[in-house]
């Protein structure tokens, strides 16, 4: 049984007309806000809206959707756990397919799953709006986020060693880091002492 989307707002495609385009404004509450922030790993979610503009592409099963969205979020500095604080503005736009009498829905998922420029299929007449804007937030979040100021050398000088709860790999490396007083300037080798002159004897 699928679980209900976070942020849910459905809207059945039937009255969509080529000749007209559904405008829907769309804002996620304090709950859903929570629970997206959740799902994506974020310390904050708030003020999560969406302008939607739907229409028929004329000729066809094929629903255009275009849409403008807007949050705020707080993530993880991926270097020294701060709070990163981001206002995010993007668009898109996509395509959902109606299933019809031609095609067996399995099919549909099949081909679907080879082109990536493909519409998605329309499940039960309907689009789910507020699902679609949330996985474009997604898309939209920085994946490696850092808080101002705060650099991945300054934070190895740090703490001496591998960043804690880093997500990443990219300290691997670093595991056998040589000791510092290796990573001072190395000191210019002793010139060798000048060889001392014979002194000359007198003859007997």
């Amino acid at each position: 049984m699928a679980t209900q989307p976070e942020f849910s707002r459905q809207i059945a495609v039937e009255g969509i007309s080529p000749d007209k385009v559904r405008k829907e404004a769309i804002v996620a509450n304090a709950q859903e806000c929570a629970a997206l922030a959740k799902r994506f790993d974020l310390r904050e979610l708030s003020d999560f809206k969406a302008e939607i503009s739907i229409r028929r592409i004329e000729g066809g099963d094929v629903v255009s959707l275009k849409a403008k969205f807007s949050a705020d979020v707080v993530q993880t500095c991926v270097v020294s756990l701060q709070d990163v604080h981001a206002h995010i503005e993007s668009d898109f736009e996509t395509y959902f397919s109606e299933a019809d009498d031609k095609h067996d829905e399995d099919d549909i998922n099949l081909f679907l799953e080879d082109d990536d420029s493909a519409p998605e299929v329309i499940r039960r007449g309907q689009i789910d709006l507020g699902e679609v804007v949330s996985q474009y937030l997604a898309l939209a979040l920085d994946p490696y986020p850092r808080a101002p100021g705060v650099s991945l050398a300054a934070q190895l000088a740090e703490v001496g060693g591998e960043v804690r709860n880093n997500p990443f790999k990219i300290l691997q490396g670093l595991k056998d880091k040589k000791p510092a007083a290796k990573d001072k300037m190395p000191t210019k080798p002793a010139k060798p002492a000048k060889p001392k002159k014979a002194k000359k004897g007198k003859a007997k």
